[in-house]
C-alpha cells in the first residue's frame, strides 16, 4: 500500500464546521482506515442532510488523491423516491462526483421473517458492495455521526444488550467505514447549510413506529444530554470488550483448526458463569462470525455442555455452528469459496491498519517482554524485531516461494510445506497476513515465528496482533 495522502496534507485544525469535518475525515483515513493515494472511495450518497455533508467534505478532500462515486439507492418505499433521486443526482453533479443510482424496490424484496427496516438495509449495504466491486473502490463510506452513536446506545439499553452491543456502531466493519462517528449532526447541518446545499428528507425518518426514529425524535431530546456522553460509553464498552476478549483468549487458549477455533470444554466450563456469554461471544468473534449466537442458541448450548455427554451439536445460524471433538468444543463456520485477492500492505510503527481482504486489523506496538510472549497465541506474538519507531514492515498474503525458519526447528522450510504439516486448509492459507520485515517473514500468525526474530532476553519487544473485524 503507498503512502497515506493525508499524512502531509492535513489541514490544521479549523473553526469553520467545514473544516471540522474535514479535520476528522482527514485523522480517519490517516490512522483508522488508510487510504493511499489513487484508491478509490465509494460514499453512500442518499441525499440527506448527513450523507450530503460527507460527500461535500469529501469532494473537497479527494478530487486528485481518491477518485470518488457517490452511490444512491432508491428503496421504493414512497412516491417521492424517485424525485429525491434526482435530487441527489443534481447535488453530485454540483460538487463533481460521478453519481451511480439503482432503484431496487425493497418491500417486493423482503425475505420471510424479516421487516422492512432490515430488508432495506440487506438490499442497501448488497448494492453498495456491488458498486464498490465495480469501481474498485477500497472503501465504502456512510454518514452515521454521534447523535446516530448516541441512537444505537439507547436501542441496545433498550433491548438490554451486552457489552459487545453497547459497544455500538463500528468505525471499520469489513468494507464499510465511518469517518464521521466523532461529529454531531449540528456540526454536518452548519456545514451544508454554509455551502447553500439542498438536501432530501426521508419520510421514513419520521415514522415513530421505527424504534430508532422513536429513540431519535422522543427519548434522546428528552434527555437533554450531549450525544457525546452517550458516543462516549460506546468507546469505552469497545476498549473494555477488547480488553476482555484478550484476556479470555489467553485462558482459554483458542487453538486454530482447519474449519474454525477451538477450546478445551473443561477449560470453558471452568469458568465462572457470568463470564461464559463474553467467552461465547469472544469466540465468535476470533473465528470471524459476524454476530455472536442468539441467546436461544446460547442457552441450548450451555445445557448440552452441562449434560456432560460426548455428543454436542447447536446451530447457531448463518452457517455457524458448535460441535464437540475429543475434548473439544469446535466452533465451525461456513466454508470459505472464495479466494482473496493478493493483498500488501505498509504499516508504520508504531501503529496499526486494516486489511479489508480479510477482514481483520493488524497491529505492532512496542511493550516490556510479558511471560505470555513464550507461549503459542493464536492472534499476537512477542517478536525482538531490529527496528525502531518510525520504521516499516510489510504485512501481506503468502507468494511462490516463501521461506521461513520455524521456531524450534532444524533450519529454513517453504511455508507451503508448513502450512500442509500443520494441517491449515487450503481455502485458508491465502488468508493468512504473514507479517514481514524486508524479504524474511517474521510472524505467521497462529503457525509459527521465525527462529530469527524470537525473544532471547530483551527487557521489551514488538508485539505483533490480529484481530478479526
Amino acid at each position: 500500500m503507498g503512502s497515506s495522502p493525508f499524512t502531509a496534507t492535513i489541514p490544521p485544525p479549523g473553526s469553520l464546521p467545514l473544516d471540522r469535518i474535514r479535520d476528522h475525515v482527514c485523522r480517519f483515513f490517516r490512522e483508522t482506515a488508510p487510504l493511499a493515494a489513487g484508491e478509490k472511495l465509494v460514499v453512500a450518497f442518499s441525499g440527506g442532510l448527513d450523507s450530503t455533508a460527507l460527500l461535500l467534505c469529501a469532494s473537497r478532500l479527494f478530487p486528485l488523491t481518491a477518485p470518488l462515486t457517490a452511490a444512491h439507492l432508491d428503496h421504493g418505499l414512497d412516491a417521492g423516491s424517485a424525485g429525491r433521486a434526482a435530487s441527489a443526482a443534481a447535488v453530485a453533479a454540483r460538487l463533481g462526483v460521478p453519481f451511480v443510482a439503482e432503484r431496487r424496490p425493497v418491500p417486493a424484496l423482503r425475505q420471510p421473517g424479516e421487516s422492512l427496516e432490515a430488508a432495506a438495509r440487506r438490499v442497501r449495504y448488497g448494492f453498495l458492495e456491488e458498486v464498490r466491486r465495480q469501481t474498485g473502490a477500497r472503501w465504502v463510506a456512510t454518514a452515521h455521526h454521534q447523535d446516530d452513536q448516541a441512537e444505537t446506545v439507547l436501542l441496545r439499553l433498550l433491548y438490554g444488550s451486552g457489552l459487545a452491543g453497547l459497544a455500538g456502531i463500528r468505525a471499520v466493519h469489513g468494507r464499510i467505514v465511518r469517518p464521521l462517528l466523532e461529529v454531531p449532526r449540528a456540526v454536518l447541518r452548519e456545514a451544508v447549510e454554509a455551502a447553500e446545499l439542498p438536501w432530501s428528507e426521508d419520510p421514513g425518518n419520521a415514522d415513530l413506529a421505527v424504534p430508532r426514529c422513536l429513540v431519535r425524535h422522543r427519548l434522546l431530546p428528552a434527555l437533554e444530554r450531549e450525544p457525546s456522553h452517550l458516543a462516549r460509553l460506546a468507546g469505552k464498552a469497545l476498549r473494555a470488550t477488547t480488553a476482555l476478549d484478550r484476556r479470555l483468549a489467553d485462558l482459554l487458549h483458542v487453538h486454530t483448526l482447519d474449519d474454525g477455533v477451538a477450546v478445551d470444554r473443561a477449560v470453558l466450563l471452568a469458568l465462572p458463569a457470568e463470564l461464559l456469554p463474553f467467552a461465547l461471544a469472544a469466540l465468535h468473534r476470533r473465528a470471524g462470525a459476524p454476530y455472536p449466537a442468539a441467546r436461544a442458541a446460547r442457552e441450548e448450548l450451555l445445557r448440552q455442555l452441562g449434560t456432560g455427554g460426548d455428543r454436542l451439536a447447536c446451530d447457531c445460524g448463518g452457517g455457524w455452528r458448535w460441535e464437540a471433538r475429543a475434548g473439544l468444543l469446535v466452533l465451525r463456520g461456513p466454508r470459505i469459496s472464495e479466494k482473496p485477492p493478493r493483498f500488501t500492505y505498509t504499516l508504520v510503527i508504531p501503529g496499526v491498519l486494516e486489511i479489508p481482504e480479510i477482514g481483520v486489523r493488524v497491529g505492532l506496538h512496542h511493550r516490556p517482554v510479558e511471560p505470555w510472549m513464550f507461549q503459542s497465541s493464536p492472534h499476537r506474538a512477542g517478536l525482538a524485531l531490529p527496528l525502531a519507531a518510525g520504521d516499516r514492515v510489510t504485512v501481506r498474503n503468502r507468494r511462490p516461494g516463501d521461506r521461513l525458519h520455524p521456531l524450534g526447528a532444524a533450519g529454513s522450510r517453504r511455508l507451503k510445506e508448513v502450512l500442509i504439516d500443520r494441517r491449515v486448509p487450503r481455502e485458508h492459507r491465502d488468508r493468512l497476513p504473514l507479517f514481514c520485515v524486508g524479504e524474511r517473514i517474521a510472524w505467521v500468525p497462529g503457525i509459527t515465528i521465525d527462529q530469527r526474530f524470537r525473544i532471547t532476553g530483551e527487557a521489551a519487544a514488538w508485539v505483533a496482533e490480529v484481530e478479526t473485524r
